[in-house]
């Protein structure tokens, strides 16, 4: 017995001698599809979070009830003395916007004569934030299906270790984004400088449109467009991690 012990532990150095002899497998660096996955999956950690928010504000500044309820609520029509309604110039500036009319038309009776509601330069800068919005909004839904095409690409691929980084890169992004946000309404240094930004618009003090996206109409509406791209943005992360669960420890 004790010498074949002693063969039986000679064996198990000469075997842990040549393991340690034998030159070790390069890392495989990753085939070229490989890298064209992880291409994808970038896209789709970028495209996602930018093309909600931008999606959701081009619906939240073509939505009439929260600038009605801005006006109301602030009395600007009680102060320039226009006999109209909050509902009015709301939907008056939310059907041009989603050009449902070619122009503002709006009307109001002084002394037996109807005036236009809004001037020529209230027209003109609605009609450039108008630009700029389709400018934006039409892309950014390009860009959302794209990001759901490339999804699903790689999922068909069974790239799920690459959908699950790029979701969580996609959160911090919309993390980032949703911060920018909240200080662009919020800080009034920087509501000024985002009107500042958007060419073509220049606002006079003597006219409507100022007064109306004035007061907490920024505010309510930067809000609102994070709440919207929140709730979006939690929904398709929940499916998301349904359907990048690997098949290995799904029954684990």
């Amino acid at each position: 017995m004790p010498k074949q012990s002693h063969k039986t532990n000679r064996q198990i150095k000469r075997n842990i001698t040549d393991w340690k002899a034998e030159p070790r497998k390069p890392e495989n660096p990753g085939s070229p599809a490989d890298a064209l996955f992880h291409i994808l999956a970038a896209l789709v950690a970028a495209l996602l979070p930018l093309s909600l928010f931008t999606v959701s504000a081009g619906i939240v500044f073509r939505m009439p009830d929260l600038m009605a309820f801005e006006i109301d609520r602030s009395g600007v029509l009680m102060e320039l003395g226009l006999e109209t309604t909050p509902t009015e110039i709301a939907n008056e500036i939310s059907g041009y916007l989603r050009h449902e009319k070619d122009g503002l038309d709006l009307t109001v009776e002084i002394a037996r004569t109807e005036v236009p509601v809004f001037s020529f330069m209230d027209e003109v800068n609605l009609e450039k934030i108008r630009a700029l919005l389709d400018k934006v909004f039409f892309p950014s839904i390009f860009a959302l299906a794209l990001s759901g095409v490339l999804f699903v690409v790689c999922r068909l691929a069974k790239r799920m270790r690459y959908l699950k980084h790029a979701m969580r890169a996609s959160a911090v992004l919309f993390i980032c984004i949703l911060c920018l946000v909240l200080a662009l309404s919020l800080l009034p240094p920087f509501r000024e400088m985002v009107f500042a930004w958007q060419p073509g618009v220049r606002f006079s003090y003597g006219e409507l449109l100022p007064h109306l996206f004035g007061g907490l109409y920024p505010i309510i509406s930067g809000g609102m467009t994070c709440l919207i791209s929140f709730i979006i943005y939690i929904t398709l992360y929940s499916v998301s991690k349904r359907f990048t669960i690997e098949k290995e420890t799904m029954f684990s």
